[in-house]
């Protein structure tokens, strides 16, 4: 049988509720900034993987320690530290520059510079999103062959494909 919803079953329901809340909001803007972090670690590992096999090319890492803000949270900051990586062989560059800014749609982001087109990327950017499932974050990136604007996941073709565009197309 349902019971009957009175303003004292609401309230009370209410304090059940927040009562059974994981984190304060304190707690949540942390779990936010540190799963960037994590993730811009993992992205650079990952990255580092692929490209440590290719002797032509020059790794070089920057530590960085930056603020990191979201909409989620407004007037909220943490620092954060962070890694850029830069990629060059010659004249060619390809730089992967954390932001720690939180966007309303993704966790986080990465602007890509480099000194040639990307001719699959609508923008330069890596977007930090949260798996439709709530499991984990990803990178995706705007394809230019996707109008209905999804996000492709920046995955270890995607990322063969980013090094092709700017190391070894005429």
């Amino acid at each position: 049988m349902t019971e009957q919803l009175s303003v004292h079953s609401l309230r009370q329901a209410i304090i059940e509720r927040d009562r059974q809340l994981p984190a304060s909001d304190e707690q949540l803007f942390e779990l936010a900034g540190r799963r960037f972090e994590r993730a811009v670690h993992r992205l650079v590992e990952d990255i580092r993987a692929v490209v440590d096999q290719i002797p032509e090319l020059k790794v070089i890492l920057e530590d960085e320690v930056e603020v990191f803000s979201t909409p989620a949270f407004p007037g909220r900051t943490m620092t954060i530290s962070d890694q850029r990586l830069r990629i060059v062989r010659g004249d060619k560059m390809l730089v992967f520059d954390p932001t720690a800014k939180a966007l309303l749609s993704a966790l986080g982001q990465i602007e890509i510079q480099c000194t040639r087109p990307i001719p699959f990327m609508i923008d330069r950017v890596l977007y930090l999103i949260q798996d439709r499932d709530g499991s984990g974050a990803r990178w995706g990136y705007r394809a230019a062959d996707d109008t209905a604007g999804h996000l492709s996941p920046f995955n270890h073709d995607a990322l063969l494909r980013l090094l092709q565009a700017i190391f070894a197309s005429d």
